[in-house]
This record gives C-alpha cells, sequence and structure tokens, in this order.
C-alpha cells in the first residue's frame, strides 16, 4: 500500500510546481534562447569566404573573372561577359553569360570555327563526325553546331542553386578554353578534309 501511495504522489508533485520554479524555469529558456539568438545572428553576420558567392550576380561573376587573370572582360549586354582568349591554335572569344531565374551561367567558346571551313560536302561530314566523337569523349563542356549561322562552338553551364566557387568557377573556364584551343586544329583538319 505504501508503494502505491509514493507512486501516486510523484506526479501530483511536479504536475503541481509553485509559481516561482515556473518563472524560474522562464528565465532560463529565455536566457538559452537568447544566447542561441545571438549565436544564430553571428553566424547570420558571418559573410561567405570571398572565392564563394551564395547569390550569384554579374559583379560577382566580374569578379572572379578579374580574379582568374581576365583583366581585358567586355560586357556584351547586361548579364554578358565576354573575354578576348589567344590561345595556342587560334583566337576566340569566350561569353559568359548568367541566366538568374533558371541559376546557371553559361560560358561558351564563340567564333570558333564556321562550319563554312568545311571545304566539300565530304569534308563537312568529316567535320560534323569529329564533332559528335569530341563530344562523346568530354565531360565538361559540349560542341554545338548553329544550323542557322553555321557557327561552332563549345559551351558549359555551372548550376548555381547553391552558389558557387571560385575554384569550380575556374575550374570550367580553364577547362573550355584548353579543350577549345587544344581540339581546333583537330577540327579544321576534318573541315578540310584531311582526316580526324
Amino acid at each position: 500500500m505504501y508503494s502505491v501511495r509514493v507512486h501516486w504522489l510523484f506526479p501530483l508533485l511536479f504536475a503541481c510546481a509553485t509559481p516561482k520554479v515556473v518563472r524560474v524555469e522562464n528565465q532560463m529558456l529565455q536566457r538559452e534562447n537568447a544566447d542561441l539568438r545571438d549565436q544564430l545572428a553571428t553566424c547570420s553576420a558571418e559573410a561567405a569566404p570571398s572565392d564563394y558567392l551564395t547569390a550569384v550576380d554579374m559583379p560577382g561573376v566580374a569578379r572572379f573573372v578579374a580574379q582568374a587573370g581576365f583583366e581585358n572582360a567586355e560586357p556584351l549586354a547586361e548579364r554578358i561577359l565576354s573575354i578576348p582568349v589567344v590561345g595556342n591554335n587560334t583566337n576566340f572569344r569566350v561569353n559568359i553569360q548568367l541566366f538568374e531565374r533558371e541559376k546557371v551561367l553559361f560560358m561558351v567558346a564563340a567564333g570558333y570555327l564556321e562550319l563554312e571551313a568545311a571545304t566539300s560536302s565530304k569534308a563537312m561530314v568529316l567535320l560534323l563526325t569529329q564533332l559528335a566523337a569530341m563530344n562523346y569523349d568530354l565531360l565538361i563542356g559540349k560542341f554545338q553546331l548553329n544550323p542557322t549561322t553555321g557557327a561552332i562552338s563549345l559551351s558549359a553551364e555551372i548550376n548555381l542553386d547553391d552558389g558557387m566557387g571560385f575554384q569550380t568557377f575556374n575550374s570550367v573556364l580553364g577547362h573550355l578554353i584548353q579543350t577549345a584551343d587544344a581540339q581546333y586544329p583537330s577540327l579544321l583538319n576534318a573541315a578540310q578534309g584531311l582526316g580526324m
């Protein structure tokens, strides 16, 4: 009988806490909440590292372009930067365009090669076959043919859902430039009917 009374007494003791105990608990919780709010404010106030853009915009892209060593970039439009590139095999431009709504940064090696460079229909088939073979091997970037203008370009995209770091930007840009320059002789040979 005694054990039954003790078990019955404990819930009554805790259920009937005095107002003083409740006030003390509330004060402790308020202090803990204030501390957590301060910690959260500190985390929010800390800026992202200078080599990372949480919200990608054109000034940030322009800063990354300059940081990558391209001081001669020119704005072509509100959301397009153009970088002249002097390669070992050819000269071209890399246009960088920001699509804010789609959260994509698009890079394209433009003014690169024209379908008109193909000297015959046989050479054109060889060139198109070469483009398809290269696209199969490429991990970053793809060659494209604009059927209206005949322009051949190499493009790559960076998804911006979680922002963009300088390392990613610089790697994609560098890979695009190196690939475009390195593959130019093979594409030109194919266009001239000289084989792959």
